[in-house]
């Protein structure tokens, strides 16, 4: 898969992870990177790291690596929703 693709499924599944979170806020995709958005004023870089992965910055400041998708959400809904349920999250294609 190319990581044009990667970048749009993560997109989506970030997308519904604030949802259900509840966490109010925007995932856009830029050249290089992802960037959540929140309304409570957080932003989020989340960059590709080689071969593959995620390098996560708030404000250029480091918050982790994540090698794949659910580390991915790990980190983000203890930095953004510490209180949010755990538990799992089903990625796959919407049904049609």
């Amino acid at each position: 898969m190319s990581s044009h693709k990667v970048d749009r499924v993560a997109e989506r599944v970030l997308q519904g992870a604030l949802r259900l979170w509840g966490v109010q806020g925007t995932v856009s995709r830029e050249r290089d990177a992802l960037l959540l958005r929140t309304d409570a004023g957080v932003k989020v870089r989340i960059v590709r790291a080689a071969p593959r992965g995620w390098t996560l910055l708030q404000d250029e400041r480091p918050l982790g690596e994540a090698a794949g998708l659910p580390g991915l959400l790990r980190l983000l809904r203890e930095e953004l929703a510490p209180g949010a349920a755990r538990g799992r999250l089903i990625v796959g294609s919407p049904l049609r």
